[in-house]
């Protein structure tokens, strides 16, 4: 049973306002904390206490959190602190994104070139997860946030291990995969994942952006060889490069997709972000600034002590004349001796 409003969690630090959504195994709170900021707390719903997995649940929930607190990157939601315990549940106290989810935008298509911005801005915060030896495994349009009064697209809501066993719970793979975005390996517990995996999920986020459709689920598309629409069919106006790039992405073998996101970038023609080495080039400008400056003023202090070189040698006996009198002569007040 979701908390009610006002409920306090960690003696007060934290007070529940509502309950923000539901999901399979989890349930996600707007909260404010003692100075009266919002934040999102995320914990296990308490329905699954009694089942015989709930204690690996919390363990791999502790997990993703830890793993998520290592990823940092502006288009990644922030962990706040390490998870807390409060009614037997674990918490996890998230920075509140205030904006709307992609899931509600693509319910109006969006133009190509703002879709792949948005695209690329979480294939950028993917990299990072990548690069920190992890998967989300659950890229979706409902786990990208729009900030509000920006176009910053922010990746939330990790999903849970992979090593979990579903089956522990009574539920199956099938009904933790989110039809349309999933990718055919994680409806098996035996095949490797890896980039791949996300690379499936976020060209599906796109198909989704730009057609208005959820993609034809990969479960079915494996068992009955159901064929993939081409967004072009859905939406004529999508680039050829994109369209290939989207196709090439859900691959329903993983060895055909892109090994990695700058390789999917590279697909879809975005450029890889501009890296700035600091070289010291600033500070050596500053430096090389002043001492221009420095050489500027020593030329002038040179030139006019040339020029009154120069002046002093030409009128220098007219000046000791004017200026320079010379010291008068002691005058004699003594008086002569009397003979």
């Amino acid at each position: 049973m979701a908390w009610d409003k006002d409920k306090q969690l960690q003696g007060g630090k934290y007070t529940i306002e509502e309950v923000r959504r539901r999901g399979r195994f989890s349930i996600t709170y707007l909260a404010r904390n003692i100075q009266g900021n919002l934040v999102i707390i995320k914990t296990l719903d308490d329905v699954l206490i009694h089942q015989p997995g709930f204690q690996d649940l919390q363990e791999s929930f502790v997990k993703e959190a830890v793993q998520l607190s290592s990823c940092k990157h502006p288009n990644i939601v922030k962990l706040l602190e390490l998870p807390f315990l409060e009614d037997k549940l674990r918490c996890l106290a998230l920075e509140y994104i205030d904006g709307e989810d992609l899931q509600r935008r693509s319910q109006n298509l969006l133009p190509e070139a703002k879709a792949l911005k948005y695209i690329r801005q979480i294939g950028l915060a993917l990299e990072v997860v990548h690069q920190n030896n992890l998967v989300h495994r659950d890229v979706k349009p409902a786990n990208i946030m729009i900030r509000g009064g920006s176009s910053d697209a922010v990746l939330i809501d990790f999903g849970l291990a992979r090593g979990f066993d579903y089956k522990k719970l009574s539920v199956s793979a099938d009904q933790v995969a989110e039809p349309g975005y999933t990718p055919p390996e994680l409806y098996s517990q035996t095949v490797e994942i890896g980039a791949y995996t996300d690379i499936y999920s976020l060209a599906a986020t796109l198909y989704n952006l730009l057609t208005g459709q959820i993609p034809t689920n990969a479960k079915e598309r494996l068992q009955n060889n159901t064929p993939l629409k081409e967004p072009q069919e859905w939406n004529p106006q999508i680039s050829d490069k994109t369209n290939s790039a989207i196709l090439r992405a859900m691959e329903m073998k993983c060895e055909k997709r892109p090994q990695s996101i700058q390789a999917w970038f590279d697909l879809l023609g975005l450029q890889p972000p501009s890296v700035v080495v600091d070289t010291g080039g600033d500070k050596l400008a500053k430096i090389q600034t002043r001492y221009a400056i420095l050489a500027f003023w020593l030329g002038v202090a040179a030139l006019v002590v040339t020029i009154v070189g120069i002046f002093t040698g030409i009128f220098g006996n007219e000046i000791k004349e004017r200026f320079i009198k010379p010291s008068p002569q002691p005058t004699n007040t003594s008086v002569p001796n009397k003979p």
